[in-house]
């Protein structure tokens, strides 16, 4: 199965919480538009609620103005009524001297608080007497109003000062045709006035009298223009009206707005509660659609990580060549064959497939050819295998096949097959190219044996094939085991002995056959292990070649040998040479020459006594 790439981008999980929830800026904008048409029709609601308190205001005011004008002029016409009747009574005796007057007039204003003063004047209405006057004073001058004439308002005009209001009765003595004198009053018209104001008005309303046309002001103060007001023309005595009578309301009166305030703070916390539920839901909306953004989000994010780990797991698990599974998903499989083994006896055997000269092969032909080599040996394990079979390549020179229900004849049947078709001529870029094979075969012994030990047995037998020329098919044996456990405890214990100069020096005579005379000495390493046992030098040498520890010894032997020489020239009983024999991997040392020469010039030996073999 091919490893697909994986190009699927996983965000920052720090994005998801600097998601913003914050509600949109086209629902604000919603919001606040609901919210100010809320607040427009409470406006209009308010302004509706004002107009109709201003109508029914003005409607109240029409009839209480009309109200208080019937009650002034009703308070006029009953003082008017008492100097009537006074006038009645003069007429039938009219008095013919001040004193006689006068004591009239005293009772007449006793009776009376609003009379500030009476007056007689004659037919000429030219003021005769006078209540405020002294009998030798000047006589006054002012004009009156006259009760019963045809203009009796002196042509609608109102009284120059609402504090004395001149008016007056004619007295017949002679004849109805003219009259012959007057008797008038002058009436304080502004505390009547102030009488009725106090009776009929409350704190918030006012009136005012101006003159007919509103030019001046006769009482009260000025009008409010933003206060509700009605207006009557004002009459006091006739038909004909003299003067303007308005009475108005304070703009600030509670009874007249609370009604449209009580609307307006009602639709303003409305509007304002309303805005914070929109808000408030629209928040909640953007969260849920956030929450479920981020759930699908972790979601997709779940499914990316699965496909991540999949790969990785392929990855893991697989060559990356030929996308066989590698040593560690072998591994895991025969571990899961083996348990499967135990409730079900099965004959499990593992087939390890070692090619040969991989890396010669790489070197001499190249990476391309060397990897198209590997996939067509791929190709042709895949055909042979059999179905229940496991194909894995374990390292680069190295298939592994398990097989289960494989008996040990079987399996070497099989194994020969494997390497008779791995061992078929490949043909790559027109070169003809061979892969040689060992095949190593172990089974499971076994109940409680590991797929490590299964791996290494096979791993041994392996290598046992590929030691052999004759037989390439190995099945291993615990006999291989216990060989390559003493075979590396013989290393170990001769790379131990190399390290701590345990070794010994044997010297050899060279014989001149001719003469039988001794032409040299050889130098031989030995080493005799703990149990006594001497170790052969052959297998000194390879060992230290296995181990990287030739320089070391082949450095000590020339040393020691050429210590040992010296001291024999000293003695005068040294041969004529000494040889010394060098490993093949020590010619390919460059510092072999310079440790030599070095020898040679520390323990001064004559150059041409020296020889190498």
């Amino acid at each position: 199965m091919p490893l697909s790439i994986l190009n699927a981008h996983i965000d920052d999980p720090l994005t998801i919480a600097r998601r913003s929830s914050q509600p949109r800026g086209r629902s604000i904008i919603a919001i606040a538009m609901i919210c100010f048409g809320v607040l427009i029709a409470t406006f209009l609601l308010y302004k509706t609620a004002q107009t109709q308190q201003t109508q029914r205001i003005d409607q109240l005011l029409d009839v209480e103005v009309q109200s208080f004008s019937g009650a002034i002029s009703l308070e006029v016409n009953e003082h008017l009524n008492r100097l009537s009747r006074l006038a009645s009574d003069i007429e039938k005796n009219v008095p013919s001297t001040f004193s006689t007057w006068h004591a009239l007039a005293q009772q007449a204003l006793g009776e009376n608080s609003y009379f500030t003063s009476l007056f007689w004047a004659d037919h000429q209405q030219k003021i005769s007497w006078q209540t405020t006057q002294q009998r030798d004073s000047a006589k006054p001058t002012f004009s009156f109003n006259i009760i019963g004439e045809q203009d009796p308002q002196l042509n609608a005009t109102p009284p120059e000062r609402m504090s004395q209001w001149h008016i007056a009765y004619p007295i017949y003595t002679h004849n109805r045709t003219a009259p012959s004198h007057f008797l008038g009053a002058t009436i304080n018209l502004e505390a009547l006035i102030r009488k009725v104001e106090n009776k009929y008005l409350d704190e918030y309303q006012h009136l005012t009298i101006t003159t007919l046309d509103g030019d001046r002001v006769l009482f009260g103060n000025n009008i409010n223009r933003f206060a509700a007001s009605s207006k009557i023309q004002l009459a006091l005595i006739g038909v004909q009206p003299s003067m303007t009578l308005t009475l108005w309301q304070e703009p600030g009166a509670n009874q007249f707005i609370s009604l449209p305030i009580l609307i307006y703070i009602a639709g303003m916390i409305v509007a304002f509660l309303l805005g914070i539920a929109l808000y408030l839901a629209e928040v909640n909306l953007m969260s849920r659609r956030a929450a479920q953004t981020t759930i699908d989000y972790l979601k997709n994010e779940m499914e990316q990580r699965k496909d991540v780990e999949h790969q990785l797991h392929f990855v893991a698990n697989h060559d990356p060549l030929t996308y066989l599974p590698n040593r560690h998903a072998l591994t895991d499989h025969i571990q899961n064959r083996l348990y499967e083994s135990i409730s079900h006896r099965l004959d499990l055997a593992l087939i390890c497939i070692d090619v040969d000269n991989i890396k010669e092969i790489n070197d001499l032909y190249g990476h391309s050819v060397h990897d198209a080599l590997m996939v067509e040996l791929t190709h042709r394990l895949q055909r042979l295998r059999y179905s229940d079979n496991y194909l894995a390549k374990i390292s680069d020179d190295q298939f592994a096949i398990v097989g289960t229900d494989l008996p040990p004849l079987k399996a070497e049947v099989y194994a020969k097959h494997i390497r008779h078709a791995l061992e078929q001529p490949f043909i790559q870029e027109g070169k003809e190219i061979i892969a040689t094979c060992a095949i190593g075969i172990s089974y499971r012994y076994d109940a409680s044996m590991p797929a490590q030990e299964l791996l290494r047995h096979a791993d041994t037998a392996a290598h046992r094939a590929r030691q052999l020329n004759h037989h390439r098919v190995v099945v291993f044996q615990m006999a291989m085991r216990d060989h390559l456990h003493q075979k590396k405890d013989t290393e170990y214990a001769i790379r131990k002995a190399i390290q701590g100069h345990e070794l010994s020096l044997h010297f050899q005579p060279q014989i001149d056959l001719e003469t039988h005379n001794i032409a040299g000495i050889e130098a031989l390493v030995r080493w005799q292990d703990t149990a006594g046992a001497v170790i052969s030098p052959d297998t000194i040498i390879r060992t230290a070649e296995d181990t990287g520890l030739i320089r070391q010894l082949g450095a000590w032997v020339v040393d020691k040998a050429l210590e040992s020489y010296a001291t024999l020239l000293v003695e005068e009983c040294a041969p004529p040479a000494i040889a010394i024999n060098i490993s093949g991997h020590e010619f390919q040392d460059k510092i072999l020459a310079d440790t030599i020469l070095q020898a040679i010039k520390r323990h001064h030996i004559p150059p041409n006594a020296f020889k190498l073999s």
